[in-house]
Order: C-alpha cells, then structure tokens, then sequence
C-alpha cells in the first residue's frame, strides 16, 4: 500500500500557519501558568516563612493564583484551536492516515 500525499495549496499552508502560531501561543501561556504558581505556591510561601519577606506578601498569592488559572484557561483553548486546525491540514494532505 502506498501513501500519496495530496498537494498542499495556499489554504492548508494557511492551516498549518493557525497551527503553528497557536502552539506558541499554548507554550506561552503555559510558561506564564507555571511561572505564577511556582511564585504564588512554592516561592512566597516558603521566603515568608524563612523570614526573608514580611508576612503581607502573603497577600499577593489569590491574584498571583487567578492570572495563572486564567493563563492555564488560555493555553487549553490555545491548545485545542490549535489541533481543530491542525487535524484539518493534516487530513486534506493525507485523506487516508490510517498506515
């Protein structure tokens, strides 16, 4: 059996641009989510209790929290746009992927 790919017209490259722009935009959130909770539950927590900062820094952990929720809600939707666009691409190249 053999796999002839179709040819690749300015439409699928358009796809495969969405997919690719997406998949950054999904990395860049994630980075931002990680970054926020390693602060708001690894960083603050353990200086304000080494007595590095005061306690009242302990205040800025809910918003810390809620950017990194929203990130992480971002990244999923990134994540899925991108894989809706790219299964498209990849079926109008290859209409038959089973191999």
């Amino acid at each position: 059996m053999e796999i002839d790919p179709n040819y690749i017209n300015s439409a699928i490259w358009a796809d495969i641009k969405i997919f690719t722009q997406n998949m950054k935009f999904f990395v860049l959130f994630i980075i931002i989510f990680a970054t926020n909770m390693l602060i708001g539950h690894n960083a603050i927590p353990s200086l304000v209790k080494s007595h590095h900062l005061p306690a009242s820094v302990s205040k800025l952990r809910p918003p810390i929290y809620v950017v990194a929720l929203i990130s992480f809600a971002a990244a999923i939707y990134f994540v899925i746009t991108a894989f809706t666009g790219g299964l498209e691409a990849i079926r109008a190249i290859y209409p038959d992927f089973w191999i």
